[in-house]
């Protein structure tokens, strides 16, 4: 009998007019048994308007009412309404923004189910629409730098066409695979970060209970991504990075890196003036000034790290020393902050090994 799969994706107000129909209809034929996958969209801040678009456009799909946002609400929302209708062995957690090729399903099943050490499974994303017929890789798993920045793994690069399943540091939440039992036991998508990081977060979750993070290179998913969309929200990108710093890493791990991290804070701060930035950045400082999400965070971190069945030198395999993003064209990145920081890093890594 074929695994019971919930497809799970999230609508937030104009989205579904802008990608759903071409998604929703590339799902109705995937290569899996129809009687064994649900479509699930969910309608974050919901509205009557938005409610009968998602009808309109996705008659078979089960629509979930949501009044709240954000990434992990959606998705936690979406898993709890499939758990109630049985579709729940796995979790497909996808951006609406997307086309599938017909045997993304199946074989992210199948990569899920050829080892029980997997917890989550990553499809391989391309961009669309192609460049000249062919398309371009957007993410074959994330990359992480030690200091917490995470950028997409091959993105704008050819397609290697590897067909191999191979583990990953980080996966991508535009198309990745989770079943019931690993869900709940990392206790959900956490939905303080928000957007951004968040697929990191849980990531993470899975890799400290000792799971294996795969990349299905056989899962297609061709992903409409606008990286214009990611550089307006730097509160929540630099504010996810800090919590997961923070949440994930042992002290003696926070201790090490911490002259980079300063150096790398007071190495920003003339570009954020520069460009405008800088008042955002005190307010990602405020956030951990505030007792609340103090007292919030360092609760997070004792859950987290309560759950650790890994070493700090096991969950940090596979982190870099270097931002590698083709959308990120930085001659002081490139030739200056780049090569201090993977010497750092590479000194640290052979320091770090509790």
């Amino acid at each position: 009998m074929a695994k019971k799969v919930a497809v799970i994706m999230i609508n937030y107000k104009k989205y579904a007019d802008r990608f759903l129909q071409e998604s929703y209809d590339s799902l109705l034929k995937l290569n899996y048994p129809r009687s064994d996958y649900k479509i699930y969209v969910v309608d974050n801040l919901t509205s009557l308007e938005t409610q009968a678009k998602i009808k309109e456009l996705a008659p078979e799909a089960e629509l979930v009412l949501s009044d709240g946002n954000g990434w992990g609400y959606g998705n936690n929302a979406g898993a709890a309404q499939a758990i109630k209708d049985g579709f729940d062995d796995y979790f497909y957690f996808v951006n609406m923004d997307t086309v599938f090729h017909p045997d993304s399903l199946i074989e992210a099943v199948k990569a899920a189910l050829s080892d029980q050490k997997i917890g989550i499974v990553q499809s391989k994303l391309l961009l669309h629409p192609p460049v000249n017929g062919r398309y371009m890789l957007n993410s074959k798993g994330n990359r992480l730098t030690y200091l917490g920045f995470a950028y997409c793994a091959g993105d704008g690069k050819e397609d290697d066409a590897g067909e191999e399943i191979t583990d990953i540091v980080s996966a991508s939440g535009a198309a990745l695979l989770i079943t019931r039992e690993v869900f709940l036991k990392i206790g959900k998508c956490d939905e303080s970060y928000f957007m951004y990081h968040d697929d990191v977060e849980l990531s993470f979750k899975a890799k400290l209970l000792g799971l294996r993070l795969v990349l299905a290179p056989k899962s297609i998913v061709y992903h409409k991504h606008e990286f214009s969309r990611s550089i307006r929200q730097l509160y929540s990108i630099e504010r996810n990075r800090f919590k997961f710093l923070f949440e994930f890493y042992k002290l003696p791990t926070l201790l090490v890196i911490l002259p980079a991290f300063l150096f790398m804070e007071l190495g920003m701060m003339p570009y954020e003036i520069i460009n405008g930035w800088f008042l955002t950045k005190l307010k990602v400082y405020g956030y951990f000034l505030n007792p609340k999400n103090l007292a919030a965070t360092l609760k997070k971190r004792r859950a987290v790290q309560a759950t650790r069945k890994i070493s700090d030198k096991a969950m940090l395999n596979g982190m870099v020393g270097i931002i590698d993003f083709q959308q990120i064209n930085n001659p002081v990145l490139k030739y200056v902050a780049n090569p201090i920081f993977n010497f750092y890093w590479r000194a640290a890594k052979k320091i770090i090994i509790w």
